[in-house]
């Protein structure tokens, strides 16, 4: 067992776990780690905590950041905005076929690192060989696929609030459609799909708190004890945990799915 952080990068990026070594670390600390590109300036997401068979090979986090980095991080969102524009003009200067997305200066200064969308392999050795002449910089190319364009170029879901993939570290678990059916979401495309073209992101992070009430609360029209009398259940409110029961008598309750007890035996019909 091993001792670790966890740590991202960017907003909603990958959680990487991190040897904290002596340093006593609490959520949104901004660190300095050593990764396999150099010094990168981070934030503390996951407090100290066990990680099995990693002792020994977890990258060390160097130090607590300090106001000299917050300046140099600043700089080099500057410089990579810069380094934008020159991007979009060296793909218009060979004509292909991608779509720039972003655009970061490691926190060292090490490289420069462009992010683009295509829709088929593009060989992009004559555009990285003209900025890298233009920017006096290493430069590194690298494609992404569309929830990771929609992370990096950032916007507003269909809630109103940001994106859920440019405010919280990215989920571990893939994103599946038994997730929007156990929410009980009409199965359009416009209402589990997000401003990339897949599965919401919300899915996964809601999935969690359906699931548990599913396996707590009695079943869509069974019969049901309350404090109130029996009953049969007709539907959910899952937000406020609670279930809407037609009691006997025509009248109709919303208890919550703890005072609810099922009963052995078919449901009582409605009258």
């Amino acid at each position: 067992m091993a001792n670790a952080v966890g740590v991202v990068f960017s907003p909603g990026g990958k959680v990487y776990s991190f040897d904290p070594g002596e340093l006593e670390l609490a959520w949104d600390d901004r660190v300095i780690c050593q990764t396999s590109r150099g010094r990168e300036y981070g934030r503390v997401v996951k407090t100290t905590h066990e990680v099995p068979g990693q002792a020994g090979r977890l990258k060390r986090i160097v130090r607590r950041a300090t106001a000299t980095d917050e300046e140099r991080l600043r700089e080099n969102r500057e410089e990579a905005s810069r380094a934008m524009a020159v991007f979009h003009d060296a793909i218009r200067r060979h004509v292909l076929p991608i779509k720039p997305i972003a655009a970061e200066l490691v926190f060292d200064g090490s490289r420069l690192v462009f992010s683009y969308g295509a829709e088929e392999r593009v060989d992009t050795r004559r555009v990285q060989d003209d900025l890298a002449s233009r920017l006096h910089r290493r430069v590194e190319l690298r494609s992404v696929g569309p929830r990771e364009q929609a992370r990096l170029a950032g916007g507003y879901g269909l809630c109103g609030t940001q994106l859920c993939c440019t405010r919280f570290p990215s989920h571990e678990q893939p994103i599946a459609l038994r997730m929007a059916k156990d929410q009980d979401l009409p199965m359009s495309s416009g209402r589990i799909t997000g401003l990339c073209g897949r599965l919401r992101c919300c899915l996964a992070f809601e999935h969690p708190f359906y699931r548990s009430f599913r396996d707590r609360a009695p079943r869509v029209g069974s019969r049901v004890q309350t404090p109130h009398g029996a009953g049969v259940v007709r539907s959910f409110a899952v937000l406020r945990e609670a279930c809407l029961v037609s009691l006997d008598g025509d009248r109709e309750l919303e208890v919550g799915i703890d005072d609810c007890r099922e009963l052995e035996g078919p449901p009582a019909r409605r009258r």
